[in-house]
Order: C-alpha cells, then sequence, then structure tokens
C-alpha cells in the first residue's frame, strides 16, 4: 500500500528543517574539507539541494516551494529565540555560557546576506530542476540534479559572498572564498547527492502516491 504524498512531505520536511538548523550552528567552525578551507555548515548545507531537488522532481515546484519556505521560516524563528537568550545575564558566567554568547549574538548583515542567499538560491535550484525536466523529461536525472545545483548553488554563494563581505575584505579574498564554497558544494552533489537521488526517487515513486504540483 503506497503512503500519501503528505505522509512524506511531512517526514521530508522535518529532515530539511534539522539540516537547515544543524547548518545554522555548525557554519561557526571554520574547517578544511578536501583541502579547500571552509565551514562546518558546508557538511550539511548541500543535502538541503539534494531534498528540494528530489520534491522538486518527483512533486513539482510548488511542493519544494512550501519546504523552502518552512525551512526559511524555522531558521528565522531559531535564530530570534536564541537571540533572545543572549539578552538575559547568565546565573554563572562560564566557558559555556559566554561561548552561547558569542555564538548567537548574530552580526545582522551575515543573517541578511544568509537569508538573502538560501531563499534565492535555493528556489532557483528548485525552479530549475522542473524547467530543465520539461526538456528532457524523465531521462537524465543527474543533468537535472547538478545542472539546477550548479545555478541555485552559484547564486546563493554569490548573494551571501557579496553582501556579507563586500567592503570589509579584499575582493580577491571574497573570490576565494566564494569559489571554494561553491566547489565543495558542487563536489557535494556530484559524487554524494546526486547518486543518492537515483537510489531514493524510485523509492519514493514506488512507495508513495505521487501528485505534482
Amino acid at each position: 500500500m503506497k503512503r500519501t504524498k503528505k505522509d512524506f512531505l511531512n517526514v521530508i520536511t522535518i529532515v530539511y528543517v534539522a539540516l537547515m538548523l544543524a547548518a545554522n550552528v555548525m557554519c561557526s567552525k571554520p574547517i578544511t574539507f578536501l583541502g579547500i578551507a571552509t565551514d562546518a555548515g558546508t557538511l550539511t548545507y548541500p543535502l538541503t539541494f539534494m531534498i528540494g531537488d528530489i520534491v522538486a522532481d518527483v512533486f513539482g515546484y510548488k511542493d519544494s516551494r512550501k519546504i523552502i519556505l518552512w525551512g526559511f521560516f524555522a531558521n528565522l524563528v531559531f535564530v530570534c529565540c536564541a537571540a533572545v537568550g543572549v539578552l538575559f545575564t547568565p546565573l554563572e558566567v562560564t566557558p559555556l555560557t559566554e561561548s552561547y554568547d558569542i555564538l548567537f549574538s548574530y552580526n545582522i548583515r551575515l543573517l541578511i546576506s544568509s537569508f538573502l542567499g538560501y531563499i534565492v538560491g535555493n528556489l532557483l535550484n528548485a525552479a530549475s530542476l522542473v524547467w530543465i525536466k520539461k526538456i528532457t523529461g524523465e531521462r537524465f536525472l543527474a543533468l537535472r540534479t547538478i545542472g539546477s545545483t550548479a545555478l541555485g548553488a552559484l547564486l546563493d554563494t554569490a548573494i551571501f559572498t557579496t553582501v556579507a563581505w563586500a567592503g570589509t575584505l579584499p575582493v580577491s579574498d571574497m573570490i576565494a572564498m566564494g569559489l571554494g564554497s561553491y566547489v565543495i558544494k558542487m563536489i557535494y552533489e556530484a559524487v554524494f547527492a546526486t547518486p543518492l537521488d537515483y537510489a531514493i526517487v524510485p523509492i519514493i515513486k514506488k512507495y508513495v502516491d505521487v501528485e505534482r504540483n
């Protein structure tokens, strides 16, 4: 017996939001991944593009857009709640309370750049996948997933890097930072996410009552 589309979208929305919130916290830790300097959020954030690809490919743009907007709303609520906690004086100052204040004392400019990059990049990713599918039909899933991510991640990275760092970092550093982040996202998509798409999409179509929007 097939599950309803609503059942699947409820579960996938929870996973999507969890990945978004994880990336929001993890991005505060600089790391080296595949020899490229980036932040830990890069390990989970590209998975949101993969989920957007799957939902857009199976159910259509409208359902993918709903999940993206829910992710945006959940991230906004999380940021606001965490920031409220910073306003209160701790009973005892410890390394943990100091770390909390540092982590959640958000820079408004970085927040705006992050939110803008996310909403524009993810919506473009979903819309471009649906557009490519209209041309290719059910063939060439890899072309749809990699091609749409190439566009969405490019705009996401460009918006975030420009809005966040313009006027505070040399242009050469901004380009290097943005390019490094973009390359990692594309490697992630090609090597990890797209093979998962090939495995997950047929399972969804087999066990979920698919109704495209």
